[in-house]
């Protein structure tokens, strides 16, 4: 009878034994192919973000809870097709705005340069410089209400990009943290964050004030070129956008330093620890492994889907202010020809003072998105440390 107890004792312990193996190596397995069929949370409200406009052209499951649905419409929208259809809504009405500049400036200049014509047949020149001085008002006020209004739009643009990447750098700093990788989070979204304020402080509260600055300047180097106003307004120009471009590859430095000793000292940790779980943990260890290479797999198609939609998103927000500002500096660029060929000299400095301007505003919007788009590209090509 005793014999008999310690045999159905030594076989109920030897399948407990064999069998506890399979159950948690299938538990684990079904737990790390959970990883990436859920969005991480806040990654829905991205969407909120984004100009109505803008919005509606995108498909509502670009925004979905699962992974999976995010995935297929991202590669739906960077279908070439897509694309180019994407481009072209933006840009058609971008166009219309442009060619209404264009024909307003040339009949603008067309009404100087017979101006300057009975300018030259008056004998007072008092009288020439009041008419020289009233043309080149009109043309002036002509411009300054759209540059205001774009001046305006890069504000709204600067605010925009600030509440978009405050709300990715959360998500991305999750998903850092699901592949193991949480020194880099930490190290990550720190200097993320860095670049916010820097952008929030040198670009979006001093767009505005430089470009004001600047067409002052362009008026009074219009109206009274003896004055040697232009290589003050040239000069702030240039020392704005190195001062950008400085910052912004000190930031992108540091990001990619950090990103990749931190992402370097994760990964051997969870090596350490799998090897450690591999060696002393009994039978089970074999498993652990294989459970970390699918969790890593699994981290990394998701850090690919956040990345990539992050970057789509933050060219979709770009896209209707860069184009803006490309066909209006565009139609300046024209408007120099057209005025030199009327013979409108004035006309044509001022013109390119303000081409000038809008030349420094696109390096501003220009620099912004790169920096953060590089940031993102950062985030996608670090290790997942559990694989």
């Amino acid at each position: 009878m005793k014999g008999r107890r310690v045999a159905y004792f030594f076989v109920l312990f030897l399948g407990v034994f064999l069998l506890f193996p399979f159950s948690v190596s299938a538990t684990q397995t079904e737990e790390a192919e959970r990883v990436w069929e859920r969005m991480p949370d806040g990654y829905g409200e991205i969407g909120e973000l984004l100009p109505d406009g803008v919005r509606e052209e995108l498909s509502d499951e670009l925004f979905a809870e699962d992974a999976e649905a995010v995935g297929k419409a991202l590669g739906e929208l960077l279908e070439p097709k897509n694309l180019l259809k994407l481009v072209a809504a933006e840009l058609s009405v971008g166009a219309n705005e442009a060619l209404t500049l264009l024909a307003r400036l040339c009949g603008l200049l067309m009404i100087s340069a017979i101006l300057g014509r009975l300018q030259r047949s008056l004998g007072s020149d008092a009288l020439a410089g009041a008419v020289r001085f009233c043309t080149t008002v009109a043309v002036f006020s002509a411009i300054l209400h759209l540059q205001l209004s774009h001046l305006q739009s890069v504000q709204v643009f600067f605010e925009r990009l600030r509440s978009l990447m405050g709300a990715t750098i959360p998500v991305m700093g999750t998903v850092w943290a699901m592949g193991g990788n949480v020194t880099t989070a930490t190290a990550g979204t720190g200097t993320l964050y860095v670049f916010l304020t820097v952008c929030e402080s040198l670009c979006a509260r001093t767009v505005l004030p430089i470009g004001c600055f600047c067409t002052a300047l362009a008026l009074c180097n219009t109206l009274a070129p003896e004055a040697g106003m232009r290589g003050i307004a040239s000069s702030v120009k240039k020392i704005y956008t190195f001062t950008m471009g400085l910052m912004m590859t000190l930031l992108l430095s540091c990001l990619g330093a950090q990103t990749t000793l931190t992402a370097a000292a994760d990964t051997t940790a969870a090596r350490a620890a799998k090897l450690v779980s591999s060696n002393v943990i009994p039978i089970v260890g074999g498993s652990v492994g294989e459970t970390l290479r699918t969790v890593g797999a699994g981290v990394q198609y998701l850090k690919s889907v956040v990345g990539i939609g992050g970057i789509v998103l933050l060219g979709v927000l770009v896209l209707p202010t860069l184009l803006s500002l490309i066909l209006t500096r565009l139609v300046f660029l024209l408007g120099i020809g057209v005025a030199d060929i009327l013979g409108c000299e004035d006309e044509s400095r001022l013109l390119s003072e303000v081409g000038n301007i809008y030349g420094c505003m696109l390096a501003a919007v220009a620099m912004s998105a790169v920096m953060f788009i590089f940031a993102i590209v950062i985030f996608i090509k670090t290790v997942v440390a559990v694989g």
